[in-house]
């Protein structure tokens, strides 16, 4: 599959974005920026100096600096070594001339640990060698430049999904009591490199394995050495890289027998899973959708199982920004977003009922022109496996 992505237009937007805010130069810190621009995996701690007009410079340690300049899309790459990455920013911003300009930094906070936000040291260096600058925090505005996804970016997901949907197959076939949740994980990692994942995600353990009682614990379940029991519920999170798009598909599993205690939760957990798909439509918000989700689940009597209601998606799945829900907390959800043709997001749900079992849904979902697109294949009904 080849997916032509015009990088040239991506700076020619941010730059024209920064033109009409006002911004004289933007010193990116972000892995979403970074990866949007460069094109590539960049692991150390760098930054963008990207003007609103002129070429923009990529600042990363000495040592990977050549791998990233020929293999990456950016290339005014300086590294930094002896130097700080801040100390070379404000360099570039002189040789710019904008060092007395209006400049803008990515700050805030994230619940999402790699976000890469301008650390407190990095800040102070910023404003003692650039004093006469105006430094701005952009965080809000950037965030919002890349809530719709390009077509290049939704193909690229769409793939992503589609090794996801290959993993969840396998797992179908091969899963049965008695492997360990790291097993598990291994035959999903193996499946997703198959069909040509690019990256094992490690931000939460890779492939997230949890059975028994750590299918209800949280929403975060990297594989551990617990052997998997029959009659047990199997939570299989996995997650596919393609053109550095993040594929995350959560499904479940019954490990055995499905009682009539654990038929009524799958059936709260599936009903309610229809419900929030059902809901996205063009012109809605965030925070209707995530309240008549919540109201459903309240008057079936799944008050206290059912949680959620999603999360951003993109770049190494470094897009947390918007949570999906009717509650407004700075920098990491605004309910009053309007889903519009392009907005992409995993749209994820939990369902946990401790003693019994706990189930965790996550598809990447696209707004399209007319309704919604879930871009997983694979179905929201529980496998049940012996």
């Amino acid at each position: 599959m080849h997916v032509q992505i015009d990088y040239a237009k991506r700076l020619a937007d941010i730059q024209e974005a920064l033109t009409r805010d006002g911004i004289d130069a933007l010193v990116a810190t972000r892995l979403k920026m970074i990866t949007h621009l460069v094109g590539l995996f960049v692991p150390w701690r760098s930054a963008l100096v990207i003007p609103a007009k002129g070429e923009p410079q990529l600042l990363t340690v000495n040592m990977d600096a050549v791998r990233i300049r020929e293999e990456g899309f950016m290339p005014n790459v300086r590294p930094y070594g002896r130097k700080s990455m801040m100390e070379c920013a404000a360099e570039r911003l002189r040789e710019l001339g904008l060092d007395a300009g209006t400049v803008a930094f990515e700050g805030g906070y994230s619940w999402y640990l790699p976000e890469g936000n301008i650390t407190w040291e990095e800040h102070q260096i910023l404003r003692d060698l650039c004093p006469k600058a105006e430094l701005v925090n952009h965080t809000v505005e950037i965030d919002r430049w890349f809530l719709l996804k390009d077509p290049a970016q939704i193909e690229l997901m769409r793939q992503a999904c589609a090794m996801c949907d290959a993993a969840q197959d396998v797992l179908m076939k091969e899963v049965r009591p008695g492997l360990t949740e790291i097993d598990i994980a291994g035959i999903a990692e193996k499946a997703l490199r198959d069909a040509g994942s690019e990256f094992a995600w490690t931000f939460t353990g890779g492939q997230e394995i949890g059975s028994g009682h750590r299918s209800w614990t949280g929403a975060c379940t990297p594989p551990t050495r617990k052997i998997t029991q029959r009659d047990e519920f199997l939570v299989l999170d996995v997650h596919g890289m393609y053109g550095l798009m993040l594929g995350d598909v959560s499904h479940n599993a019954v490990l055995g027998k499905v009682t009539p205690e654990k038929r009524q939760l799958i059936d709260a957990y599936v009903q309610s899973c229809e419900f929030l798909l059902a809901g996205l439509k063009p012109g809605r918000t965030i925070g209707e959708v995530a309240r008549e989700t919540r109201e459903f689940a309240v008057s079936n009597g799944w008050k206290d199982i059912i949680r959620g209601f999603g999360h951003g998606i993109g770049h190494f799945g470094n897009e947390w920004f918007p949570s999906f829900t009717d509650v407004r907390m700075p920098y990491v959800s605004d309910p009053d977003i309007v889903l519009e043709e392009g907005f992409m997001e995993v749209m994820a749900l939990t369902c946990n009922l401790p003693g019994v079992g706990g189930m965790r849904f996550e598809r990447p979902v696209v707004i399209t022109k007319d309704g919604a697109e879930c871009l997983s294949k694979t179905p929201i009904e529980p496998w049940s496996l012996s």
